[in-house]
């Protein structure tokens, strides 16, 4: 599946709406971090590109900037990027992002 596919089908199930970002991102997958980069972010999730195979269904932890730390099941990879669903709630997350989350809902 190409990136541009996921990103269709994404579009179309997304209950949040998102914000282009590009900032530093960490990722712990069993306690083992992955520096990253964030490239959008909503209440519901982050996409991430990443230099290092994340497998889909793992749990991970994942830093945006000082912002924000939570915990995220990984719901597609592909062509080096991965979608996260944050476990936390919508209230939670915004709360985490700060600005970051302004107009997001």
């Amino acid at each position: 599946m190409t990136i541009s596919e996921v990103k269709r089908i994404l579009k179309s199930m997304r209950k949040h709406n998102r914000r282009a970002v590009v900032l530093p991102a960490e990722l712990s997958i069993d306690g083992k971090k992955i520096h990253c980069t964030a490239y959008d972010v909503s209440l519901g999730g982050v996409r991430l590109k990443v230099d290092m195979p994340v497998k889909e269904n793992s749990q991970v932890i994942v830093k945006i900037k000082d912002k924000l730390a939570e915990v995220a099941n990984v719901v597609w990879s592909a062509e080096g990027f991965v979608g996260l669903n944050f476990a936390a709630s919508p209230a939670a997350v915004k709360a985490g992002l700060g600005g970051l989350a302004i107009d997001l809902n």
